[in-house]
């Protein structure tokens, strides 16, 4: 027995067995089916594995300002366990020591804030502004307390504060200045007692401290 099955322009017999498909028959099969469902999954590859990408300024108006706070909140933390060994008990050396160690926080910080220039930071400037007040207040009190001889210390400390906050100014100036007028008036002196003049002038201070 014969049976043609016709389709387009193909004619395919099977012979012998009706379960047997012949290799023309399988060809087409896969012709049919298979090679539009590959072309299909095919295509959804490369649209999971090719996410259109953001534009740049939109990644950064959202998540800049997180970033600039995350940057002031573990410069903060970090900070601080090192400022309350600032006593007038410390060793010249340990003064040294924990001095050198703020610096390398300071200087990190300056770096992450300088790749985050050009970002909003409204949203988180108030607590931005607040965490920095705090840390200056709490190094520039803990500093006074100390018997500091080597004035070049506080020359040091002068120019890697002032530095970090040169780079916040770049985000966004108001905060620093927000900065300096969040500094209680009874602080403000130990900026001329410390000389840390760069970092006054950097707050907005200067004109207030007669300097």
């Amino acid at each position: 027995m014969q049976v043609v099955v016709s389709d387009a322009k193909m004619e395919v017999a099977v012979k012998g067995n009706p379960h047997q498909l012949s290799i023309p028959v399988i060809n087409m099969f896969f012709s049919k089916f298979l090679v539009p469902t590959f072309a299909l999954l095919s295509a959804a590859v490369v649209v999971f594995a090719s996410p259109v990408a953001q534009p740049v300024a939109e990644l950064a108006k959202r998540g800049g300002g997180q970033d600039v706070y995350d940057t002031c909140k573990n410069l903060h933390d970090s900070c601080l366990p090192v400022i309350a060994g600032l006593t007038p008990l410390a060793a010249a050396a340990d003064i040294v020591a924990k001095v050198d160690v703020l610096a390398n926080l300071f200087a990190d910080a300056k770096v992450n804030l300088l790749g985050l220039v050009g970002v909003d930071v409204k949203a988180q400037i108030d607590a931005i502004v607040a965490l920095n007040v705090d840390l200056i207040v709490k190094l520039i009190v803990a500093l006074s307390t100390c018997n500091i001889l080597d004035l070049t210390i506080f020359a040091k400390i002068d120019a890697f504060v002032s530095a970090y906050l040169a780079a916040l100014a770049k985000i966004d100036a108001s905060v620093v200045i927000k900065i300096g007028k969040g500094i209680p008036l009874l602080n403000l002196h130990l900026f001329v007692t410390l000389k840390l003049i760069l970092t006054a002038t950097i707050l907005g201070l200067v004109s207030i401290l007669g300097l």
